[in-house]
């Protein structure tokens, strides 16, 4: 069984789409954007507009220039200029696309237009198509004003629409407080789809991230960690400056306090990029195979980097390890059923990423050297045992088990 297609899920869901939805926005966590923008490129039964934004900072002034040039050129040649007001531009645009419907007008790089008289135009043009014609958005940034626009509530989806690999659908959660956090990488907040660019400092950020891993904490605990070596009142007056700044950068509360203990907000919809991560590959270890695979390649998705990359606090650190070694896991458990399966070369590439990252472990190591052994590339295989060797001795300072140096051996002597 080869490696699962990550695109199929997104095309099917925007192959699915319900007529009546006229503005698809395409994901910016998804990476596949193109892969859904080329098939619309191609569907004989359909005309398509396409225009990618050129550079930052386009004004509603150069989209009118840029979208005219596109139309005139791409599905009506006896196109003139769309009018300046935005709204009269979004009743020229939808007339002259419904003459030639079914058309798919895509914008790639939506987020380097100018804002305010765009999304006015968009909106517009996007409430007045007819069913079965399509505004379709891609970009960087979530267009939070058009996805929670009154006038597109049933006429707006958001395209791939994934929960296990946080790709949530903001579309149809515009009542809910929504905290989106991933901290496998560099650390990236997101609140009601808005990115959180400041955090005024390192201590507020850190302790935001904190208060999230713990999800429910005690102030001496929090104290032994940040503040080891301030007195009570000292560290209690830092303690509530930095947390009453988080609130403030959020724009909510992060926590309550309730028996003793620091927890998160019921008022929050926190999704969190390590918490599905960690239960993907728990469930994944129980599942069955086909069911295994999807979770942990679920898990792989989601892991974009060591744990908050860009910090080195102890804590940090030490989290860090742990969820590397879970990422190993993940790939080992996955090449497990590729070798299973008798798909040795994905085996072999899985095996090979969870050794980079946990290159002292001989298990990975003698499942990659067997690979190796069975796809006659017994020189790979012993430069595989040499590397391990190495670096236990760095590391360590001991070196393999005689169930990893017999293998070698015997591979060795095939020679």
């Amino acid at each position: 069984m080869k490696p699962l297609d990550p695109y199929s899920n997104a095309r099917a869901q925007l192959k699915n789409l319900d007529p009546g939805i006229t503005l698809v926005i395409l994901h910016p966590d998804f990476h596949g954007q193109h892969s859904l923008i080329a098939p619309l490129l191609d569907t004989p039964t359909e005309n398509t507009v396409f225009l990618a934004i050129p550079k930052p900072r386009v004004p509603f002034s150069g989209l009118r220039g840029l979208l005219s040039d596109a139309v005139r050129t791409q599905l009506d040649n006896s196109f003139g200029e769309l009018p300046a007001q935005p709204r009269a531009a979004a009743e020229t645009l939808v007339s002259v696309i419904s003459a030639h419907s079914p058309v798919n007008l895509i914008l790639d790089g939506y987020d380097l237009l100018e804002q305010e008289d765009t999304n006015e135009f968009l909106a517009a043009v996007a409430a007045q198509l007819p069913a079965g014609n399509r505004l379709v958005l891609g970009g960087r940034e979530l267009p939070m004003a058009l996805l929670w626009h009154e006038d597109l509530q049933s006429k707006v989806a958001l395209v791939p629409v994934n929960p296990a690999q946080m790709m949530l659908d903001y579309a149809q959660s515009a009542n809910k407080t929504i905290l989106e956090v991933r901290a496998l990488g560099p650390g990236r907040v997101l609140i009601n789809g808005r990115l959180i660019a400041h955090w005024d400092g390192v201590l507020p950020r850190t302790l935001f991230f904190y208060f999230v891993d713990r999800g429910m904490t005690t102030r001496d605990e929090i104290f032994r960690t940040f503040w080891p070596t301030l007195s009570t009142r000292e560290a209690t007056n830092v303690f509530h400056v930095t947390k009453r700044k988080i609130s403030e950068i959020l724009g909510t509360d992060l926590t309550v306090y309730w028996s003793g203990f620091y927890r998160l907000s019921p008022d929050l919809e926190l999704h969190y990029d390590v918490v599905k991560f960690a239960e993907a590959v728990q469930n994944a270890a129980v599942a069955e195979d086909d069911e295994a695979i999807t979770l942990y390649h679920n898990a792989i998705e989601l892991y974009h980097g060591p744990f908050l990359s860009t910090m080195e606090q102890d804590w940090v650190v030490q989290r860090r390890s742990e969820l590397a070694t879970t990422y190993a896991e993940a790939l080992a458990g996955v090449a497990r059923i590729y070798a299973k399966r008798g798909d040795r070369l994905s085996a072999l590439g899985c095996y090979l990423r969870a050794s980079a990252t946990s290159p002292e472990r001989e298990d990975l190591a003698r499942a990659i050297m067997e690979l190796y052994r069975a796809l006659g590339q017994p020189q790979a295989a012993l430069e595989t045992y040499e590397r391990l060797e190495a670096e236990l001795k760095r590391t360590l300072d001991v070196s393999p088990g005689p169930q990893t140096t017999e293998l070698a051996t015997a591979i060795r002597a095939s020679l």
